[in-house]
């Protein structure tokens, strides 16, 4: 019997459109605890970067949320917002595939770390508007409650599995190459988006 024919007859989970949103949430949620301990751990056992560079790391994830959020949002107003969710998510895989491909082929750096830390952050700055706009214009307002604590249900989900799971593969095939698990699950994420 399949999972979502055991809900509820009024469960926002059958909502077709709706379940696209909440496993891309989910799987892109989960990808991101990969990356929150991956990347630090390949600036420092990698690049062997100092307390200082790591807080440029850090730093550089937050600066477009500082940078972008208010001309982000003008920006948002006047365009579709699931393409710019979409996009948002396949960049984001393109990015962190990239760091893997630079430590293949020796580039990998502290300056290459803190473009894709400040990509990622923009990103999230710019795509994750989107992706909260997006839920209001698929889900009825009187159900965006519900919507909202199923997404914060699948967000916490991803939270409360992520690092466990994350520790596991980074000691399997080590911190770049983890990122390659984040990159396929928010290519995953943008392919069912994009069926919405």
């Amino acid at each position: 019997m399949p999972v979502f024919a055991r809900l509820g007859p009024r469960d926002l989970l059958r909502d077709p459109v709706y379940r696209r949103l909440f496993i891309s949430v989910f799987s892109s949620s989960f990808g991101a605890q990969v990356t929150l301990i991956a990347l630090p751990i390949t600036a420092a056992v990698l690049l062997h970067a100092s307390p200082v560079q790591m807080g440029l790391l850090t730093a550089m994830e937050i600066l477009p949320f500082v940078l972008f959020s208010l001309p982000g949002g003008v920006w948002l107003d006047g365009v579709r917002k699931l393409p710019v969710y979409v996009i948002g998510e396949s960049l984001m895989a393109l990015t962190l595939l990239s760091v893997p491909l630079a430590w293949w082929l020796g580039w990998l750096g502290m300056r290459w770390l803190y473009a894709v830390s400040f990509a990622i952050g923009t990103v999230h700055t710019i795509a994750g508007s989107a992706s909260q706009i997006v839920l209001t214009q698929i889900v009825p307002r009187e159900r965006l409650v519900e919507a909202h604590s199923r997404n914060a249900l699948a967000t916490s989900s991803a939270e409360v599995m992520g690092p466990g799971i994350a520790g596991a593969l980074l000691r399997l095939v080590g911190a770049p190459l983890a990122l390659v698990a984040n990159a396929v699950l928010l290519g995953f994420s943008a392919v069912i988006l994009r069926g919405i």
